[in-house]
Order: structure tokens, then sequence, then C-alpha cells
């Protein structure tokens, strides 16, 4: 839970990152004499989760911006919206 002074996460960024740790966990854990052991501590799992997951928001807004309708070289002036209604 996110504390009073820092904002609280994105939804989507907390969906991502838990579906991440799900994934992490499942890989991590260690299975011996017969015990389910996680070898990395699950903390620290869910600290890469969540910056995982913020960065592949991130990364993926990039992609989305630049994928986007491109408004270059063009400068669109009242008078010419004018000569629209002719």
């Amino acid at each position: 839970m996110a504390s009073p002074t820092q904002p609280a996460a994105n939804a989507s960024i907390q969906d991502l990152a838990s579906r991440i740790y799900v994934e992490l966990v499942g890989r991590a854990f260690l299975r011996a004499d017969n015990t389910a052991v996680i070898k990395p501590d699950p903390i620290e799992l869910a600290k890469l989760s969540l910056q995982l997951a913020e960065t592949f928001r991130k990364a993926e807004k990039a992609a989305n911006a630049a994928a986007g309708p491109q408004n270059i070289g063009y400068k669109v002036e009242l008078a010419d919206m004018a000569k629209w209604d002719k």
C-alpha cells in the first residue's frame, strides 16, 4: 500500500506488475526435498516487477506517440480555414 506522501501507482502499472511478479515467482522457485523454496527474495522480486512494469509503460507510451500522426511542416492559419467555407 502506498504511503500518504507517495502518490498511488497507476492501476494499469499495478496490474502489469502483479502479472510480472507471478511469472517471476513461478520461474524462480526451486523444489528441493518436497518443499518449494523461492531462491530470490520475494520482496526484491516485487520491486523488480514494479520497475519493469513502469519501464514497460514508459516505452509503450513513447512507441505509441511515435506511431501516431505527425504534423511535420504543416502550418494552418485562420485564413486557410476561412477558405474551406467557400
